[in-house]
This record gives C-alpha cells, structure tokens and sequence, in this order.
C-alpha cells in the first residue's frame, strides 16, 4: 500500500535519528480532511474503543472547529518502509507494506475519530468546519528490528511505570516464587525486560478470580478488565501478606497461583473445541465463521501463544481476546473453598471441570457478544456476563456434588 497524502513543504520535517543513521524520522502537519481512512493499525497493542470516552473526546475536540487540535491531541505515529515528499506535488507519500510491523504505532483511537468524525460531518454539510484542523503526524521508517519496544513504549508508557517500580520494592516476589521459574523465565516485570508475558496481565486474571476481591453477587467484578491499574493498585496494597486480616489478601491463594495461571491458559487454547463441540440439540458450532475471531489484524499469534501448559510455548489457532477470557476465568472463584490454613483451594479439579462444561460456558460468553455487536471489548465490561457465568459454574457444581452424596 502507499498512502498519498497532502500537505505542504512548510509543514514537515525529516531528519536522521542522532544514534542510529539507517532510522528517518519525519514530523508532519495534516489536515484532518485530508487524513486517509484506511491506514492499517499494523503494530498498534490497542484496538480502538469505537464508542468508548477516548473517542468520544477526540471527536468532541475536533468538532469544535477552534484550530487547536494539533496542539490538544498528541498525534498519530506511523511505522512505515519508505516516506517521501514530493515538492512538486505538494504530496506525502507513505510506503506501507500488508504486514504487522507497518502501520500506526500509536495514536489509534485518534486515527479512528478522525476518519469517523470527518465523514459524519461531511454527510451532516458541516465540512467547512473542519477546514482549520490539523493532526500531528510522526512518521519512522526503517525501524522493524525496534519496532516492539517502541510500541510498547508508546502505548503503555503511563501502566509500566507503577509495576515496574513495584517490583523494584519486592510486591511482587511472593507471587513470581509461587509462580516458579519455570513461569517466571516467560513473565517480563520491567520495561526493557525481552519476556513475552507482562505481570500485568497476570494480575488482572489474579483479581478476576479472587473470591476475596469479588463475592459471588459483586456487581463491580467487571472491574477486573475495565480497570488494570486498579487491579494492581489491589495486588500491591493488600497482595504482600503483610496483614492477613485486610481484605483482599492475595497471598491467600498462593498455593493456587500456578493453577490459576495455567487454567487461564488452558481455557483460551481450548476455546474453538469448546465452541464448536455439540450443544445439547447436536449442533456443532463454527467459531471460525465469527466475525469476533476475524477483527483482530495485528498481533494474531502473540495473543494465540500460550506460555503455561507445557514445557514449551503452545500456539493456538485462534486469539481470544480478554475481553471474553476475563469474564470466563472469574467465574471459576465459585469453584474455591479457605482451607484450615487461611489458603484457597480448589473444591473440584477447574481443568476437569472446563472439558465438562467448557462447551456451555464459552456459548454463553459469545451469546454475550452478539448482544453487543460482535465487541469483546463490551462483553468484558457487562457485570451482567460475569454474574450469569459464576451463577452457572456455581449451580453445576452443587447439582454435581449432591448428585454423588446420592449415589
């Protein structure tokens, strides 16, 4: 793909990077009405929220028209093969091959509300209105064997901060000792750390299934998805030991930790089989056929690789994004009991208890999603999912444990 985009000689700017002289780096001012809709996320980590507060912010500050939106909004960043002005034609022109590491870095959601905001606005007459905007427009070419830190950095600068300093302070040695080493050589707990597996997401599935964090009736176990630094505001606080008697304690559950992290694991691998077993009138279900398993773009097989069931990394067919797997990993607190100790464990073995019932569960989960619209994004914020999935792990479970006291 190239991009050809408008602009003008007094609005842009390329150098040589100071360190390393193969990388260009190119600023930019665009107008949003020249801004193309069909620039590839690529390496983006983020899907955009379409209707999330981010875009609806963005949108709201270029609708009013004032000028200043190159200045309010930080821009969008591009990886790119080749970028070239041509003097001539007035005429960015961006080299973009059909692969993940070419496309937008960052800036997703502001992409998103701009080629969405431009084209209401057009269709409303109100285009003239957009004439004074502009985005800024950061273009890296030759950046591939960087391309991941960069990302990663761009994106997540704001949540590695809090846990990497976290770590510095220990908060989270208890946990990565129960985990092993053999986990913990796939976990990154630093920036620069090469591990593919951020602790960050382990924490989230920690407060996701902890049964002293969210009891059964919660309402704001949703919370667990929609809000990581919460989750880890939660983990440090009251995840040392310290104090047993606060609440949630973490530590509780460390004779559980690698179950918990394993089944997370085992549940997503095995989520196509789960789906397109037979349901109880025989019909098979067809989860490649889903528009949900086609959206994602970029990093399809990071997401599909999982570090926690054998010796070696495992790669699954499909990516199931956590908007769907926080919901279904929560429910599997119902399956916990507190031990004579002050530990948690399991009342029935959870990987059993998926092969059984994995197949009803993961339907309910994407029955979720075709309430809304295909968004794994919404189905991971409706409390009303995670309550339906405790409710039926927990009643499956008591009808199967009084079923044997009979027997």
């Amino acid at each position: 793909m190239v991009l050809s985009i408008p602009t003008t000689q007094e609005q842009i700017r390329s150098f040589e990077d100071p360190n390393r002289r193969n990388f260009r780096i190119l600023h930019s001012l665009i107008r949003v009405l020249d801004w193309p809709d069909n620039v590839p996320l690529g390496p983006d980590p983020r899907v955009p929220k379409e209707k999330g507060p981010v875009v609806k912010k963005i949108s709201a500050s270029l609708a009013t028209g004032d000028g200043r939106f190159h200045l309010l909004n930080r821009g969008i960043t591009l990886s790119v093969r080749k970028a070239e002005f041509d003097n001539k034609e007035q005429t960015l022109r961006l080299q973009i091959p059909n692969e993940e590491q070419y496309g937008i870095i960052d800036g997703g959601h502001t992409s998103y509300a701009i080629t969405h905001t431009v084209s209401s606005m057009r269709a409303a007459g109100l285009e003239d209105k957009l004439g004074n905007q502009y985005v800024h427009v950061e273009v890296l070419s030759k950046i591939e064997n960087d391309l991941a830190d960069i990302a990663e950095a761009r994106n997540f600068s704001a949540q590695l901060k809090p846990w990497t300093l976290a770590s510095y302070r220990d908060k989270f040695k208890w946990f990565l000792d129960a985990l092993g080493e053999d986990y913990c050589k796939y976990i990154k707990v630093a920036e620069n750390d090469p591990e593919p597996v951020g602790i960050l997401d382990l924490i989230q599935v920690m407060c996701a299934i902890n049964p002293s964090l969210y009891e059964s009736t919660s309402s704001s176990v949703n919370e667990a998805y929609k809000n990581a630094g919460k989750c880890l505001q939660n983990f440090v606080e009251d995840g040392n030991g310290h104090d047993p008697n606060r609440q949630p304690n973490f530590k509780e559950m460390e004779p559980i930790c690698r179950d918990v992290i394993r089944l997370y694991d085992y549940i997503r691998l095995k989520w196509k089989d789960a789906y397109n077993a037979e349901d109880e009138s025989g019909k098979r279900g067809r989860i490649g056929a889903r528009v949900e398993m086609q959206k994602r773009r970029r990093n399809r097989s990071a997401l599909a690789t999982y570090y926690f069931l054998e010796e070696k990394p495992v790669e699954g067919d499909i990516p199931v994004e956590k908007g769907f797997a926080i919901p279904m990993i929560s429910s599997f607190r119902a399956l916990m009991e507190r031990g004579k100790n002050g530990k948690l464990r399991w009342y029935a073995d959870p990987f059993e208890y998926f092969d059984e019932h994995g197949a009803h569960l993961v339907r309910l989960v994407m029955q979720a999603s075709d309430r809304a619209g295909g968004d794994p994004h919404q189905v991971g914020r409706d409390p009303q999912v995670y309550t339906s999935l405790y409710s039926e792990v927990r009643r499956w479970y008591l009808e199967g444990r009084f079923k044997n006291q009979l027997a």
